[in-house]
């Protein structure tokens, strides 16, 4: 009995469109501004409206020259319709968003966390405050088999479980101190670099890694010099404190742009000869797990990660 009640009901309800129109003239008094936010002309408004006063039987306007006015019954029904449809609005976007991410693991490089990313927390924090990270440092690749959140991930493993975005490709040249070129003016050639005590990181560092070692003899032989006498004088199994190392003038290190374009640009360190390794294949994605890709923490993260990586992909 309740349910056919309720059908007859609805059966007498009027047109949404119209109703919908009817809220934006009432909430304006103007038919011309309901016009405008509804992208319609002013006489199409007019007629929804005296459509909705035509099956309603009743006016639910004062009309004057410059502006229209509820009347009494008007009101009553724009109070209704105008809660109805902004409760409408709110589950609409409740269910469009889903629950929130309480945290998002993110999984990166030891290098990528400390160099790149711990010195713009404060900025992210400022611009995405609702975004709460838990950063996890790996060496490797996360494992998406472990149905990871996101990560910033050296290469790309195809996964239909996950979507990804390219962040930047690997150029790596020398760095040293502008202190230690002034000490050592032979570092401004590659000639003379190999005459200097030379830093880089071990074999056992690049286990882990989808990509081939980028030592000195490497990024020699990529610019043509015989480097069968080169070597290293100490080798260090990870980038921040090969960095460090640098930092303090024990010699020149291979930097990779992504890494050290912070101090180049504050001047604690330096690109003495003008010679790089570009390194086009070396991609480096975000990828994150395509059943939260929607969620608003993750697509503004997702969108802050491509806009301060995008100096990167010039």
């Amino acid at each position: 009995m309740q349910q056919k009640l309720m059908q007859q009901k609805l059966r007498g309800l009027p047109s949404l469109t119209a109703l919908r129109t009817f809220e934006v003239a009432a909430r304006y008094c103007s038919f011309k501004q309901a016009a405008d936010e509804l992208c319609v002309s002013q006489a199409a408004v007019s007629r929804q409206v005296k459509q909705l006063e035509t099956q309603l039987d009743v006016e639910l306007f004062v009309r004057s020259h410059r502006r229209v006015d509820l009347t009494e019954q008007g009101n009553k029904l724009f109070q209704t319709v105008h809660r109805s449809l902004a409760d409408i609005a709110a589950i609409s976007c409740e269910i469009q968003s889903g629950p929130r991410l309480s945290n998002i693991n993110l999984y990166a490089t030891s290098s990528f966390s400390r160099l790149w990313l711990v010195p713009r927390l404060n900025q992210l924090r400022r611009v995405h405050s609702q975004i709460h990270l838990h950063l996890i440092s790996v060496e490797e690749n996360p494992a998406m088999a472990d149905k990871f959140d996101a990560g910033i991930t050296l290469g790309l493993e195809d996964n239909s479980a996950y979507q990804s975005d390219f962040l930047f490709s690997e150029d790596v040249f020398p760095v040293c101190t502008p202190a230690f070129l002034e000490a050592n003016p032979t570092a401004n050639s590659i000639e003379g670099l190999m005459q200097l005590p030379l830093l880089e990181l071990d074999a056992k560092f690049w286990n882990a890694k989808w990509w081939s070692a980028v030592d000195w003899s490497f990024w020699l032989d990529q610019q043509g010099l015989d480097c069968a006498d080169v070597s290293a004088e100490v080798s260090f199994s990870h980038f921040p404190m090969l960095l460090d190392a640098v930092l303090q003038d024990v010699g020149v290190g291979l930097g990779w742009q992504h890494l050290v374009q912070d101090m180049l640009d504050d001047g604690r360190l330096i690109q003495p000869v003008t010679e790089r390794y570009s390194a086009p294949g070396r991609k480096h994605y975000f990828v994150c797990r395509k059943d939260l890709a929607q969620k608003p923490e993750m697509k503004l993260l997702r969108a802050w990660l491509l806009e301060q990586t995008a100096i990167f992909r010039v």
